[in-house]
């Protein structure tokens, strides 16, 4: 079971229950929210994923890993910058966590050594955790990285299963979606998306999960073949599809 933790702003952290009274949290950017769901379900600590070195991600180690036997987890290559890492992963690396089986991919892009966490369960892709290198039809800021290197993580990530559930570290769904209409102001899908996301957002719900399906369907940054978006940041089907995606992501920024 995941269990979504607002943070912050406009963060989540994660809590995945073991069964066995024992929770891992994925990116706890502060220590309060998720103290507070851990007693509100019933559970203790066990183990804290980072899935990159940002403050906004990691802020929460310090106070939440306080006893030893709580095994923080980070990438190897933000091994200097996360504090309080404990078991230093690499590419293609697995662990058990309960019922769960945790693949490990290096996404890099946002930052050189993001990683995300895939969940699987009983041999099935349940759920992927993808820190600030994929959003809800977003990805994150190239701040370390190149196109290129996020070209090649959102394509490992979009390999995964269509109904596999995607957990991103930050609410900027309705944004994302209005950036993605304003790309292809005729594709109804985006506009169906995005009434969608503005309501839940109005009720105050997060719009996460979403699904690797639905990425592949409104997420400009993995549908840089689609004619529209080419033809909206002044490319055509000469441009490489990495090519494409630096013009959307200058673009966004600039949003």
């Amino acid at each position: 079971m995941v269990i979504t933790v607002p943070c912050l702003q406009d963060n989540y952290a994660y809590l995945i229950e073991d069964g066995q009274g024992g929770a891992a949290v994925v990116d706890p950017s502060e220590a309060g929210p998720v103290q507070r769901a851990l007693a509100f379900r019933g559970v203790k600590l066990r183990a804290i994923w980072n899935t990159h070195h940002h403050w906004d991600h990691v802020g929460g180690n310090e106070e939440l890993a306080v006893h030893e036997e709580i095994q923080v987890c980070a990438s190897r290559h933000d091994q200097p910058r996360v504090p309080r890492v404990s078991k230093l992963l690499d590419d293609g690396d697995s662990f058990t966590f309960g019922p769960y089986t945790v693949k490990v991919i290096a996404v890099p892009g946002h930052t050189l050594g993001a990683i995300a966490y895939v969940l699987e369960e009983a041999g099935e892709v349940r759920a992927v955790f993808t820190g600030d290198t994929m959003f809800a039809a977003g990805c994150g800021r190239l701040f370390e990285g190149t196109p290129a290197m996020m070209h090649a993580s959102l394509g490992r990530l979009t390999a995964l299963p269509p109904a596999t559930h995607v957990f991103p570290g930050h609410e900027y769904t309705v944004k994302n979606l209005e950036f993605a209409v304003a790309l292809e102001p005729d594709n109804a899908i985006l506009h169906k998306a995005l009434e969608s996301a503005r309501g839940i957002r109005e009720r105050g719900l997060p719009t996460v999960p979403s699904t690797i399906e639905r990425e592949l369907a409104t997420n400009p940054f993995v549908r840089v073949d689609e004619a529209a978006i080419r033809s909206s940041v002044g490319l055509d089907s000469s441009a490489s599809d990495v090519e494409v995606l630096a013009a959307v992501r200058a673009k966004k920024d600039s949003f």
